[in-house]
């Protein structure tokens, strides 16, 4: 193969010639010497033609080459970039400026309330919410909620509420850079310094999103100027068991459109009262129609007067606190609107009566059919010698028709002490037995550090000797007794005993019935419960039952639930209410020995009973009797 001969010079055509192949006779080449400096360049041809020349060893013709620039990949890696870039700052411009999809921001919803936050309990008040969409978009099913303080009564409001409680309004939309307001006005009730809160809630959609938000705003309020005031007057000192008498001021001090005020007064346990004016209601309260004239002047009071006269028993106490509270009510609920309080020094006197009733100094309960053992002890401390004196128990009772809850005819008395009855209201009925030196001849003169005794015996009517159901009023029995003396200048003492209430609780009364068949195996067991005076609730019955034994129990039970576990072999009756209208309820019980151990003595155990009389509130605790077996 001929060796290709390269020439650093370009051909050139002439116009019009021809070109023609000539054989080449390629001669041998004379071998020279290198020169120095040409032996690299000999080497580099070499290498180049080595990398150059195809499988048959021709080499390629340079003129028909083309040569490629090798900066493609950061062109398109630039161009990437940019029109990246391009299309992110449209986006950008697109959500400012194109309809939907305007930027949000909850910042720039403004939700406010406006109004008097010191205000006068029982005044007509408005305050003024305010909304306002401060962007670019609007918001769509927009929806106003309140929650008014305790004690606001609704008046009027200027845009109409969607539901009859006046605590919702539709809005609808709210437009792009647009504001209102909703002005509510009412009147404030609450308890003196006690902070409420107005709750404001703004529901809404803004116009490029898919669920709803909501903005709230609260403005605390509070009571400052009560519209009525309160003082009381008393005796800055009193002795024990002597007549003290307290004065209850109220005074209006601002108009407002309060309409019933309520008054209660406060004692402690060693004072009780004898006497009110106006007489103080069956639960220890004064009502007050502030903007109602009364009958006798035809105009409103600007101020009103209440009176209680008692007295302090002897205690260990050397001061008693007399109060009260002035309440007005609104949607059922209280507010103090003004408190007041004086305090009496206590000065112990030289005589000790005592009086105490089935052994108690203090209040206990009983119940109708009970019996009241009352026990009254006088023993002279003073220096002095006590003449002329007298004794009298006071009771006051509940009645009906007149008729007292006790039994007087049944009274025991070895002293056969004078009695007088007295109907105090329609509910209240006051009996007095007096005793002087001619019932107890030790009455005439008692000597210093002599003492006097007595004790009587009073039952409590039940339902054979008056009709429980009858009595509406009370059902506490309260007991005092007096003393009265002359001392040594002829001057007149009478001192009071402490003070003890008795309440009545219902009737409520247990007993198990068992009626045995078969050779004694067989036992038809009765729990039977009466009840005539109160309503029950929160009635339970449970007892075990003893040895091998089954028991069948009704399927449904008279009354509430009956439940047996056999595994405790307990039997448990509940019973939710027994209304007055019920004054019986039986569960029959039967059970059958499986087998008779003639050691066993019990078949059923006390059974533990509770209830809850709902008017005087208190509960029963008791056991009831056991069932035995006979033989």
């Amino acid at each position: 193969m001929e060796e290709p001969s390269f020439s650093s010079k370009p051909l050139v055509e002439a116009e019009g010639a021809e070109i023609k192949k000539k054989k080449t006779v390629r001669k041998k080449r004379e071998t020279k010497k290198p020169e120095e400096g040409s032996t690299k360049q000999t080497k580099l041809s070499r290498q180049l033609t080595q990398i150059y020349q195809d499988n048959e060893g021709h080499l390629p013709d340079m003129r028909k080459i083309k040569i490629k620039k090798r900066n493609s990949g950061f062109k398109a890696f630039f161009t990437i970039i940019f029109v990246g870039g391009l299309l992110a700052a449209v986006a950008w411009i697109g959500l400012y400026l194109m309809p939907g999809n305007k930027k949000f921001s909850e910042d720039q919803i403004n939700l406010t309330i406006a109004g008097p936050q010191d205000v006068t309990a029982g005044t007509t008040t408005t305050y003024k919410i305010r909304y306002e969409n401060n962007q670019s978009l609007a918001l769509k099913k927009a929806t106003l909620n309140v929650q008014y303080p305790e004690g606001f009564t609704f008046i009027s409001s200027d845009i109409e509420a969607k539901n009859p409680g006046h605590t919702e309004w539709e809005l609808n939309d709210i437009g792009a850079h647009k504001k209102n307001e909703i002005a509510i006005t009412g009147i404030t009730y609450g308890s003196l310094n006690q902070k409420q809160s107005w709750r404001v809630f703004l529901t809404y959609q803004p116009e490029n999103f898919g669920s709803e938000l909501q903005k709230a705003s609260f403005l605390d309020v509070s009571v400052a100027n009560p519209p009525y005031s309160l003082a009381i007057s008393g005796p800055s000192k009193s002795i024990t068991g002597n007549a003290a008498e307290y004065t209850f001021t109220v005074k209006k001090e601002y108009d407002s459109q309060t309409n019933k005020l309520e008054l209660k007064p406060s004692w402690p346990k060693n004072f009780f009262i004898t006497s009110s004016s106006p007489a103080l209601s069956k639960d220890s309260k004064w009502t007050i129609e502030p903007n109602k004239a009364t009958s006798s002047t035809s105009s409103v009071s600007t101020n009103w007067t209440f009176k209680i006269i008692g007295k302090f028993s002897s205690s260990t106490e050397n001061s008693g606190d007399i109060s009260g509270t002035l309440f007005t009510t609104n949607n059922k609920s209280s507010f103090a609107l003004a408190t007041a309080k004086t305090t009496t020094e206590l000065t112990q006197n030289d005589l000790d009566l005592s009086l105490a009733i089935n052994g108690s100094l203090a209040n206990f309960s009983s119940q109708p059919g009970d019996t009241l053992n009352i026990t009254l002890a006088l023993k002279n401390q003073s220096a002095n010698d006590l003449k002329n004196v007298t004794l009298k128990l006071i009771l006051d009772t509940p009645s009906a028709k007149n008729q007292s809850l006790l039994n007087w005819s049944k009274i025991e008395d070895k002293f056969d002490g004078d009695r007088q009855g007295i109907q105090i209201s329609d509910s209240v009925r006051r009996g007095e037995i007096t005793w002087n030196k001619a019932k107890i001849p030790n009455l005439a003169k008692i000597n210093k550090n002599g003492d006097v005794g007595l004790d009587i015996q009073l039952p409590i009517k039940d339902n054979s000797s008056l009709d429980l159901s009858t009595l509406k009023g009370t059902s506490q029995i309260t007991a005092v007794a007096e003393v009265t003396f002359k001392d040594a200048d002829g001057v007149s003492h009478t001192f009071s005993s402490n003070q003890i209430v008795i309440t009545v609780n219902s009737d409520f009364k247990f007993e198990a019935r068992d009626s045995v068949s078969g050779n004694g195996e067989k036992h038809s067991v009765n729990w039977v419960l009466t009840n005539n005076f109160h309503p029950l609730k929160n009635i339970v019955m449970s007892a075990d039952i003893y040895g091998d034994a089954k028991v069948d129990l009704p399927n449904p039970a008279p009354a509430g639930e009956i439940n047996f576990d056999s595994a405790n072999k307990k039997i448990t009756w509940t019973i939710a209410e027994m209304p007055e209208s019920v004054d019986t309820l039986a569960l029959p019980i039967m059970v059958t020995l499986n087998k008779i151990n003639p050691t066993q003595e019990l078949l059923i155990s006390k059974v533990h009973i509770q209830a809850e009389d709902t008017v005087t509130g208190e509960k029963f605790d008791f056991m009831g009797e056991e069932v035995g077996l006979n033989r």
